[in-house]
Order: C-alpha cells, then sequence, then structure tokens
C-alpha cells in the first residue's frame, strides 16, 4: 500500500482570480518554459497564448509547450495563459462559458452574447495581469486559441478586433451556432479592404473527422448512436469549416490561413490534437508562410 502519498503539484505554474468590470471571477492560470529557474529574471522577447476554457485546456496546453521545449532544445518555447472559472472538480461551467463564447447577435439569444465583454476583460484585465508577472520579459507575439463555443468565440475577435492578436486558432468552431451568425461577421471581414491596416493577423482552422459522421462506439446501442450520429449530422461541423475556410481565402485580410482535419479524432479527442497542432505553429512554425491569396 502506498505511503507518505502527496498531491501532483506543476512546476514553473500558478494560478489567481481576476474579477470581471461586470463582477464576475476568473481562475486565471499561466505556466513558462521548463528551462526558466526564476521567472521573474527571465528576459527576451517571447510568445504568449491564451485559451479559453481554461479548466479544460490549462493541462493539456502546458504539457504540449513543454514537450515542444524538450524536442527543440527549448529554443521554441512560450507563455500559456489559461482563462476559466472557479469552479471544482468540473472541466467546463455552461452557465459562464455560454454567455462568455457567444456574440451578440440581432435575434438575442438567453444566456448567450456576452462574447465582447469577455474580449474587454482578456484585453484589459489578463493580458495586463500577465505581463506583469514578467516585467523583464518583452511579448514578440500573441495568440488566442478556443474549441467549440471557444472556436467561435476565437472567430468572433478575429472578424470584429482582428488585431488584437497576431494569430488566431478556431478549433471545432461552432459555426451553427443561432442560425449560422458567424458567417454574417465573416461575410463583412472578407468584403473589407485590409490591405492598409499593417500586418494582418493568421488564422488556423481545424476540426476531426469524426464530428460530423461518428462511428458506432463500443457497447453502444444502435439506438443510441443513431441518435447521436443525427445530432452531429445536422450541425455540420465538418461542412461548416470547410466551408468557412473558402469563404476567407477571398480576403486580403489574412496573412496566413491553415486548416487542419485530424483523422479518427471526434468533437472532444480532437483538443488535445489541435491545442498541440496550435501550439506548434506559433511557438515553432512560427512565422507562418503567406497564403497565396493574400
Amino acid at each position: 500500500m502506498a505511503q507518505n502519498r502527496t498531491p501532483v503539484t506543476t512546476p514553473n505554474s500558478e494560478q489567481f482570480y481576476l474579477d470581471s468590470e461586470q463582477g464576475k471571477k476568473y481562475l486565471i492560470q499561466i505556466s513558462w518554459p521548463l528551462h526558466w529557474r526564476e521567472s521573474a529574471d527571465e528576459q527576451g522577447a517571447v510568445p504568449i497564448i491564451y485559451t479559453v476554457d481554461g479548466n479544460a485546456l490549462f493541462l493539456t496546453a502546458t504539457e504540449s509547450a513543454w514537450r515542444l521545449g524538450v524536442i527543440s532544445e527549448n529554443t521554441f518555447t512560450g507563455i500559456v495563459v489559461a482563462i476559466g472559472y472557479p469552479v471544482d472538480r468540473k472541466l467546463f461551467e455552461p452557465e459562464r462559458r455560454n454567455p462568455d463564447l457567444t456574440p451578440a447577435t440581432g435575434t438575442p439569444t438567453p444566456g448567450h452574447g456576452e462574447a465582447d465583454a469577455f474580449l474587454d476583460f482578456i484585453e484589459k484585465s489578463v493580458r495586463p495581469a500577465v505581463k506583469s508577472r514578467f516585467p523583464q520579459v518583452s511579448v514578440s507575439r500573441e495568440a488566442l486559441y478556443g474549441h467549440s463555443y471557444g472556436g467561435l468565440f476565437t472567430l468572433h475577435a478575429l472578424f470584429t478586433r482582428p488585431h488584437s492578436f497576431d494569430f488566431f486558432f478556431a478549433s471545432s468552431p461552432s459555426v451553427w451556432w443561432s442560425e449560422k451568425y458567424i458567417l454574417s461577421e465573416a461575410e463583412k471581414f472578407v468584403k473589407t479592404d485590409g490591405s492598409s491596416n499593417g500586418k494582418s493577423p493568421s488564422l488556423a482552422v481545424a476540426w476531426g473527422e469524426y464530428e460530423q459522421d461518428p462511428p458506432q462506439r463500443p457497447n453502444e446501442t444502435s439506438e443510441q448512436y443513431e441518435k447521436r450520429k443525427d445530432f452531429w449530422k445536422h450541425i455540420y461541423m465538418v461542412d461548416n469549416a470547410k466551408y468557412l475556410c473558402d469563404m476567407l481565402r477571398k480576403s486580403n485580410r489574412l496573412y496566413s490561413l491553415d486548416q487542419t482535419q485530424f483523422d479518427g479524432e471526434d468533437h472532444t479527442t480532437v483538443m488535445a490534437a489541435s491545442v498541440t497542432r496550435a501550439l506548434t505553429l506559433f511557438f515553432q512554425d512560427w512565422p507562418l508562410p503567406q497564403s497565396a491569396s493574400a
């Protein structure tokens, strides 16, 4: 029998709470490269990636970033910031994330539509707090990552505040939400000439092969499978993502557009694959090649 058991702790990381202007409390978790001994003493320019749904993604993103550091001998590493909620033993908090991650529309949806206030919170509170934690480090570039509703949020941030981040990663974005409202924002974005607004941001979109046509799970009854399959079939996760990418290729406002389908992954399992892809592109492969249409 195991003796002297102690909780698992994560090195080179910390967490704290921040309140928004609306009085909502958020959990902010930060991690930095393992080869940093004293983070406050580090100097130089480093990239920072911010992810929403931090309760579900902080450890995944942190470990992925650290593995990249090992492979690249610490050459391509950066700071990971996860924005989540003060909840216990829960990865997702629908009552909080649903409004935070969805944009306001002409037809209000109850319990949704507060994405702009959440973006304000990230820009005015989270980013300054993170940067103050590393006083001698300058920021070389910044990225925003989100999955599902978070992917929708990332697209909204890109379409309405395109210069707020250098890189936007929309993992399995919920394009279907509110009668595909985000496509109207995408259309406005495409039609706006961005050639004279300085360097354009980059976008990556990813999804799993089984998000639209999933296979039957072991021990899943035919009735359960047909019900689940029908749900995913009718929100067109894969088709919508591809359609969005095709639409955005007509724009001169993106420096680079990357799209990836992860074979054998569904809406849940693709999260780990896509966050690793985001970190690889942003930490290691940057600058990304300019799109031919740009």
